[in-house]
């Protein structure tokens, strides 16, 4: 029972959720994942940094939401005011919303399946990227969300509201 118990979890660590941003498809650990919303009723702060879209009231819980192209730095994608979607995840004791332009579907990615980062993609630094993963001929790139907000950057966000 146990040995099942350990392979069960090794396989929700190596699903992940496929998201697009302009027209590369990029993905995340599901584990870190607390929920998919759309974006309604952001409210912009002013005099913030750039990437921080705002806060949104997400069933009486506020939730600070980042702009991952502006962040990342991504031409070519909608900005935080054409997007719909927001996966709302847990860091650092936080949950934070990254605004995307679409969220397509949960995948597998035993290790086999995964190569190590390659110096830059599509002009993200390597420190931001975990790895590319391979599926039906396409190539995903996985990112490390927690390194693309240091702790002073959340700790700035969560002193916002």
């Amino acid at each position: 029972m146990a040995k099942d118990q350990t392979s069960s979890n090794q396989y929700i660590h190596e699903q992940y959720i496929i998201f697009n941003l302009g027209e590369e498809e990029y993905a995340i650990p599901i584990t870190i994942v607390e929920e998919i919303v759309k974006i309604s009723n952001l409210i912009r702060i002013p005099q913030s940094k750039s990437y921080f879209a705002g806060i949104m009231d997400i069933r009486g819980k506020v939730v600070r939401m980042i702009d991952l192209t502006k962040r990342l730095n991504i031409k070519n994608a909608n900005t935080s005011e054409q997007a719909e979607r927001a996966i709302v995840i847990h860091i650092q004791g936080k949950s934070v919303g990254v605004i995307v332009d679409k969220v397509s579907h949960v995948v597998h990615f035993p290790q086999n399946q995964v190569d190590p980062p390659p110096p830059s993609v599509k002009g993200i630094s390597s420190r931001y990227i975990t790895g590319v993963g391979k599926k039906d001929n396409r190539f995903i790139i996985l990112i490390d969300i927690e390194k693309i907000l240091t702790v002073e950057e959340i700790s700035e966000l969560t002193a916002v509201t």
